[in-house]
């Protein structure tokens, strides 16, 4: 493949997909940090502000569909910090889905609305699925595909044949406006391609079980009986004593229960499964014995395999894919621009 095709490769995939990207790289960024951001940007409804004793899990499922006739929790997020909520996300008729944030304390009803009452959940939602589902999630994977050969396809369209790498990445700041740019945009990108192309792959794993996993059928819940629910969770908890819980999900008669697992990684989870009636423990699972591909993937796409900085990294890398994505089309325009005007003076001539 010789460098004309590379470069048409690289613009029309980078043309195609160049909103898509900017929406993926603004939304990544919030989720790197998605708690805090969550209780930074929505304080009223993501913040505890009691100083009441702590309901049980149990009793905010029940606060929750209180607030919401016809919708049954079928998600319950734990806090991630002292000042943070519970948060239930609910299923009604016809698939649709609602959220509430409860406050621990007290147990007071903070927001309940739409996924778009919740910036952040709103942003996850676009961020994996484009709030479309499976057609959502394939759009997506097609997006990462497309970044990768952007990177692929950039990064061998640069590589210099001879003389030191520094001189192919300077950029002439003297130089017009239109060449800076130019410059700038292939410095950025040759720097960031291999982290780009990591994102791309990250993702797409993280994607592709859940295209070809069947989808699960709603099914319709009993009336919520908290206590159940609460004797659920303590029969859970026996088989992971020392682990704090970060989420269960509730069906007919079952509870699937997440305890962080740190100890694997900071996305990792132990998991038990218990049913409510005649409450026994069907499975409970160690992370480490667990084989689901998204526990090792989703760290690594998220940054916080490498400590502190990982997210850290990840953010200047989502900022610089931003940058890329609207420098490309302007680069684009002022091209086209160009040849438009030289066609203009070639005809007057």
């Amino acid at each position: 493949m010789n460098r004309a095709q590379l470069f048409r490769i690289h613009k029309y995939a980078g043309l195609t997909m160049a909103a898509l990207l900017l929406v993926q790289a603004l939304t990544g960024a919030l989720l790197l940090y998605r708690g805090p951001a969550a209780r930074w940007m929505d304080p009223s409804a993501m913040v505890s502000h009691g100083r009441a004793p702590l309901i049980s899990p149990g009793a905010a499922v029940l606060q929750a569909e209180r607030a919401s006739p016809g919708f049954a929790v079928s998600r319950l997020f734990a806090p991630d910090a002292d000042n943070a909520t519970w948060l239930a996300e609910m299923r009604g008729g016809g698939g649709r889905t609602r959220y509430a944030s409860i406050d621990p304390a007290g147990g007071r009803l903070l927001r309940a609305g739409t996924v778009w009452h919740f910036p952040v959940e709103a942003a996850l939602q676009i961020h994996y699925r484009l709030m479309a589902g499976k057609p959502g999630m394939m759009i997506i994977l097609l997006n990462a595909l497309a970044l990768l050969t952007m990177a692929a396809t950039g990064l061998a369209y640069w590589w210099p044949k001879r003389g030191p790498i520094s001189k192919h990445l300077s950029i002439r700041w003297s130089m017009a406006f239109r060449l800076v740019l130019r410059q700038a945009h292939r410095t950025l990108g040759v720097v960031m391609a291999l982290l780009l192309a990591f994102m791309a792959v990250t993702g797409s794993l993280l994607i592709v079980p859940d295209l070809i996993e069947p989808s699960a059928p709603i099914v319709d819940r009993t009336p919520t009986d908290a206590a159940a629910i609460d004797r659920g969770l303590a029969l859970a908890q026996s088989a992971f004593t020392e682990s704090a819980l970060r989420d269960f999900r509730l069906s007919t008669d079952r509870l699937t229960v997440n305890f962080h697992a740190p100890e694997r990684n900071p996305r990792a989870v132990h998991r038990a499964i218990v049913t409510l009636s005649a409450p026994h423990i069907i499975s409970a699972t160690r992370a480490e014995n667990n084989g689901a591909l998204w526990m090792t993937i989703l760290p690594l796409h998220t940054g916080n395999s490498f400590g502190v900085i990982g997210p850290i990294l990840l953010m200047i890398v989502a900022l610089g894919l931003l940058a890329l994505c609207i420098s490309g089309p302007i680069m684009w325009w002022q091209a086209k621009g160009l040849r438009r005007r030289t066609l203009a003076r070639k005809q007057t001539a």
